[in-house]
């Protein structure tokens, strides 16, 4: 329902707008399993004599039209159109303005309910991310008081971690419905713990007046939402960490796991719509802490209905370490009943 909703609104903006459109000159042997609104991270590799430019999207290195001012090394983010005829794209920020420019013409044939234009306002808020990824889960306090004696206690730690995030509210609540999930579980998550709000005089009336266009920015589609909506103010930022995850297909969770030992751990959903060969990752999940004695250390493991694939990168050092202790990985692996297509060991790219 939401993937279709994403797909209508994309093509009436370009309908409507005209954002310009990002043309691939030829359409790839292997035609990458993308899903119309799909955001995707192109780096622009080089000039081609053409006035055109080659960039790469993952392992995708395509040929296409990108505006002139546009440099190799630059990080551009594009929003998949359609693979026919050909692989197109719209520069997210072009596609950003035409919705604002949508918005503030009013025009009449399109009228907004006030859940529409307050999920619109936080879509516009997190319609371009700096880096690409969602806004990260955050946390103060250490998860651990000290470093981990239980690998098995460990995981369902960080396992709660996220799904006490509050990001699964929603979901969890039909689960206590349904009798599959605790109400002590439930009150964990961030939602269950904010005040009740009363609702303000006035307010169900309001809900069910027809709504007209109207333009206005994205904050005051928010405060405008936020004022007439069930929803309490200390929430939205949770909601538009949850229309992220719908929209990017990850989750990033950055903070303790223990006193003075930070982690960055990203979750993430690959081809999440169907396609891709064997070897293409459903899930792919990925580690990265400053450790006291190796450095920098990242771990990125691959899920796959064959099996797992482990990518480790490290320092010099710390690399040749991990290299000589990869069959003791391996036997360990397969003795917990997970089967291991493979195994690399890399040393960081040095500057």
């Amino acid at each position: 329902m939401i993937h279709n909703d994403v797909l209508n609104q994309l093509q009436f903006l370009i309908k409507t707008s005209v954002p310009p459109l990002v043309e691939v000159s030829q359409t790839p042997l292997a035609e990458p399993q993308w899903v119309p609104g799909q955001r995707l991270t192109a780096v622009v590799l080089a000039n081609l004599p053409n006035g055109r430019f080659q960039v790469q999207i993952g392992e995708q290195v395509l040929d296409m039209n990108l505006p002139r001012n546009t440099q190799p090394g630059e990080q551009v983010e594009l929003t998949f159109v359609s693979s026919q005829p050909r692989l197109t794209f719209v520069l997210t920020r072009d596609l950003a303005a035409a919705a604002a420019a949508n918005v503030a013409e009013a025009k009449p044939q399109v009228a907004l309910s006030d859940t529409a234009r307050f999920l619109g306002g936080l879509l516009q808020k997190i319609s371009t991310p700096e880096d690409g990824l969602p806004t990260p889960l955050a946390r103060s306090s250490p998860l651990l008081a000290g470093a981990p004696a239980d690998i098995k206690e460990f995981s369902g730690i960080l396992r709660n971690a996220l799904s006490q995030s509050g990001l699964f509210y929603e979901s969890h609540q039909a689960q206590w419905v349904a009798g599959e999930r605790k109400l002590a579980d439930l009150q964990q998550e961030p939602q269950a713990r904010l005040p009740v709000m009363n609702p303000a005089p006035g307010a169900p009336a309001e809900m069910v007046q027809k709504n007209t266009p109207v333009a206005m920015t994205p904050d005051a589609a928010l405060a405008q939402g936020a004022s007439k909506l069930p929803i309490h103010a200390d929430a939205v930022p949770l909601v538009q960490q949850q229309l992220q995850t719908l929209d990017t297909h990850q989750m990033v969770w950055q903070g303790q796991v223990w006193p003075g030992q930070t982690m960055e751990w990203r979750v993430e959903e690959r081809n999440a719509r169907g396609g891709g060969g064997e070897d293409t990752p459903h899930w792919q999940t990925s580690l990265r802490l400053q450790l006291p004695r190796m450095g920098d250390v990242q771990a990125a493991l691959a899920i796959t209905p064959q099996g797992l694939r482990i990518n480790l990168k490290a320092d010099d050092g710390a690399a040749e370490l991990m290299k000589g202790a990869q069959d003791s990985l391996r036997r360990a692996m397969e003795t917990s009943g997970l089967h291991l297509l493979g195994i690399s060991v890399e040393s960081h790219e040095k500057a």
